[in-house]
């Protein structure tokens, strides 16, 4: 399986076909949720700004991922990008997600905001899939 660039144009398209899949299978009309990642002192290969943001919207079966920041995502993420990048490439274990349900929700991230508990549980295995992917 090719690898690629973590935030970059060709990580968001393998996003948007693994967020395809996945609301196409698990998704519950009626269901909606959002979120918004922002990825600071990103290289300039990656974003010649230096800060990549990036968002999806869910509704029951179907999924809109674009570039940008958006101020109405349900959950609302901005961390450094070097400092997130082990974790974008760590696979999330049952073991490992049962550690991270001891701290607050978004405690890993710069700062986060919003409602947690509205996440999807197929969040976790788009996580997983990008993660395999990302280099």
């Amino acid at each position: 399986m090719d690898k690629v660039i973590f935030g970059s144009a060709d990580w968001i398209e393998r996003a948007r076909a693994e967020l395809e899949d996945l609301v196409a299978t698990h998704g519950k009309p009626g269901e909606r949720f959002s979120l918004c990642e922002i990825f600071t002192d990103t290289p300039t290969s990656v974003d010649p700004t230096g800060t990549l943001a990036w968002h999806f919207y869910i509704d029951g079966r179907s999924v809109a991922v674009d570039v940008g920041e958006i101020d109405d995502a349900d959950v609302k993420i901005s961390t450094d990008y070097q400092g997130v990048l082990p974790q974008a490439r760590l696979v999330y274990t049952p073991e490992y997600l049962a550690e991270r349900a001891e701290q607050p929700p978004g405690a890993q991230f710069d700062h986060a905001e919003g409602d947690f508990s509205l996440t999807p549980d197929y969040i976790t295995e788009l996580h997983n899939r990008l993660a395999v992917i990302t280099a």
